[in-house]
């Protein structure tokens, strides 16, 4: 993914504060007071994705669009009794009550960094997600995605997504029946296995 300047005339690297970019924001009428409830998450959220080189945002004519790149990956595991499970995402706990339980059709998703090979990302999202160290030839490319759409993490805020698709299956030493926790600054991301259907 190539570098996208944040606005059509204004450089990304000059934002240094959440002040700065909530007022950026509001000059083209993001609703920035929804951000931080919900299921919606706040604006040094969006300013962290955009230090992390994670997305970019330009704007397409008087309104804004984020563009990120990301990897999705589809999570199994095939036990001794030859049962394969599914690995979900079942909720996210914020630091400050909330709660988000979101459909996911991959068990992880990571965004990528600019540039960045889709295959290192997966790999890259597994370990930073679950603590789990998986093997290249353990992933299974299936197809991308290209889509156009609002964000749940940033309403009002429309997104461009282009996605990869891939599949993993765990061995014995990476299958944990507990499931897993990613805990970051602001939140917990709880997973856990499920019978596939």
């Amino acid at each position: 993914m190539k570098y996208i300047k944040i606005f059509e005339d204004f450089n990304p690297n000059l934002i240094n504060t959440v002040e700065e970019l909530t007022n950026k924001l509001k000059e083209y009428s993001v609703p920035v007071e929804e951000w931080g409830t919900g299921e919606a998450k706040n604006i040094e959220h969006l300013l962290d994705e955009i230090r992390g080189e994670e997305c970019g945002v330009e704007d397409k004519g008087g309104f804004l669009i984020r563009s990120i790149e990301f990897v999705g990956v589809r999570i199994y595991h095939k036990d001794k009794d030859n049962v394969t499970w599914v690995l979900k995402e079942d909720k996210q706990e914020f630091k400050d009550g909330r709660v988000r339980r979101r459909n996911m059709p991959s068990s992880v998703s990571e965004k990528m960094k600019f540039g960045e090979d889709p295959l290192i990302s997966a790999i890259r999202g597994i370990k930073e997600e679950l603590g789990v160290g998986v093997e290249g030839h353990q992933l299974i490319k299936m197809r991308d995605l290209f889509y156009n759409s609002g964000s749940q993490s940033y309403p009002g805020l429309r997104t461009r997504y282009k996605g990869h698709q891939f599949t993993c299956l765990l061995n014995d030493d990476q299958f944990d029946m507990n499931g897993y926790i990613e805990v970051q600054k602001d939140k917990s991301t709880f997973f856990k296995w499920f019978k596939k259907d």
